[in-house]
């Protein structure tokens, strides 16, 4: 055991068989239904972090069962954050804070995919994973109560950090899909300026941004189907009887992807989120998977066996007038893949990359210190289909692609350590200097790093489908 005093008391760990201190399920706030957090300043007597806390309630889903979500338990009193740091010192550490994803919906922190005992050790550095609030306990109309728990997390960490050897003027900020968004969000959100020095977004969801209207509407449309007249008449429903109506929200597409997520507020968050968030000066590394959408696809029986003439038909039913023009980018891009494939890589560039490039060409219009990448490596699974989907860069970001349950998704390719070693590195040395090793981005060059083996660079005058899709895209 090992124990530690911060200025909020005394809290007791273990000695991991790796030699990492690790610290679970330390409350940073506490929150009453549909409030804001109020952050946690002082305990009586000594906290035993050794069980994770409780996760948001949510329904059970295929991505959770994919990721091997843990059983911890879920409870609307879920705002814990695990702590892993490889030894109590006087020299102050790098920093790193995980933001989970599952579009702001589902999954929680430990994962076996994102453990971060293997980061600790590689690093010698401090790796934080936190919980938030979701779907409606979160993110009920404009309330961004889900991003107020993040930035509580993040002020519990500058009071705190040190006292487990981390320095809290090193601070990095990392998260995945909803997270990655999370990620944008925070750099846009005033209350959140002087947390953290870097951020990593990784696959952000940029289009669950949602204006105030839409949330409005959201909300309106959850108090209908709750039957109730207003917010505090949401207060004495039951958890279950809440979670039942927020999964009524969610049965298709067109009402989940902005069912819950944060809102430009003018408040919590500023009108114009990608543009606040792009002239923050804080370092930023920003990238996606080559098909993001791949797993969503096959998830999907609608779209997952389209031939070609199919994709075409779905093109004209998402995208009218300009249906045909991208049917005949795409298949001229990429003459070997399925209709299905084509659906999916229209939807990884309009919902995933599309929302990214305009953050870069903002950003690089006055700031040097941003950094793009790619992950391209193609998993072996079910004889590649599934490409570099979704989620797949997150076990190689933490260095876990041999933990329980990875190589469902990855497979048991010998190529893989030495990727996710490579990436994981590239994450560590930006903590530690606020620079990653590659090229920044540019308007000129677009340089972005590709991951994969072996790794390389793309330039704005490669020929490559993905400059040709970005000059559709980007002029259309």
């Amino acid at each position: 055991m090992t124990l530690v005093d911060t200025p909020c008391g005394q809290i007791r760990g273990v000695i991991a068989p790796s030699g990492v201190a690790v610290y679970k399920g330390i409350r940073f706030a506490t929150a009453s239904r549909l409030e804001p957090p109020v952050l946690v300043d002082h305990w009586s007597g000594v906290l035993e972090a050794v069980t994770i806390g409780p996760e948001c309630p949510q329904t059970e889903s295929q991505l959770r069962q994919l990721l091997n979500a843990d059983d911890s338990g879920q409870s609307e009193d879920c705002l814990f954050l695990n702590i892993t740091t490889p030894s109590i010192s006087d020299t102050p550490r790098p920093v790193h804070v995980w933001i989970h994803g599952g579009g702001f919906t589902n999954i929680t922190p430990p994962l076996s995919w994102n453990e971060s005992e293997r980061l600790t050790l590689d690093g010698d550095a401090v790796i934080v994973t936190l919980s938030y609030r979701l779907g409606a306990f979160g993110f009920l109309g404009n309330s961004n109560l889900g991003i107020l728990d993040q930035i509580a997390a993040l002020q519990w960490v500058q009071k705190n950090i040190a006292a487990f050897g981390g320095d809290p003027k090193n601070v990095t900020i990392f998260g995945e899909s909803a997270g990655g968004c999370s990620v944008v969000a925070l750099m846009a959100a005033p209350s959140a300026v002087g947390l953290f020095s870097h951020a990593w977004a990784m696959s952000a969801s940029l289009g669950q941004l949602r204006t105030s209207e839409i949330a409005l509407q959201a909300q309106q449309k959850f108090l209908e189907i709750a039957s109730v007249s207003s917010i505090e008449d949401l207060k004495s429903l039951t958890t279950e009887q809440f979670l039942k109506v927020q999964d009524s929200m969610l049965v298709d597409v067109e009402t989940w992807l902005q069912g819950f997520s944060p809102t430009a507020d003018g408040i919590v968050l500023p009108i114009d989120v990608v543009k606040a968030a792009a002239n923050n000066p804080v370092d930023l590394v920003i990238g996606t998977t080559r098909d993001e959408s791949r797993i969503f696809n096959l998830l999907n029986p609608a779209v997952n066996n389209l031939d070609l003439a199919q994709a075409l038909a779905v093109l004209q039913s998402n995208h009218g007038n300009q249906a045909e023009a991208i049917y005949s980018l795409y298949t001229n891009c990429y003459p070997d893949y399925s209709g299905t494939q084509i659906i999916a890589a229209v939807d990884t560039d309009t919902h995933f990359k599309f929302p990214m490039w305009n953050l870069l060409h903002e950003r690089a219009k006055t700031l040097p210190n941003t950094w793009s990448y790619m992950f391209t490596w193609t998993s072996p699974i079910f004889d590649g289909v599934l490409g570099a989907s979704h989620g797949l860069d997150i076990p190689f970001i933490f260095n876990n692609v041999d933990a329980q349950r990875v190589h469902v998704y990855t497979g048991n390719d010998p190529s893989a350590p030495n990727l996710a070693m490579e990436i994981s590195s590239e994450l560590l040395a930006f903590g530690r200097s606020g620079s990653p090793t590659w090229t920044p981005y540019d308007l000129e060059n677009r340089t972005i790093k590709i991951f994969d083996v072996p790794s390389s660079a793309l330039h704005a005058s490669d020929k490559s489908p993905h400059n040709r899709v970005y000059d559709f895209w980007m002029n259309s």
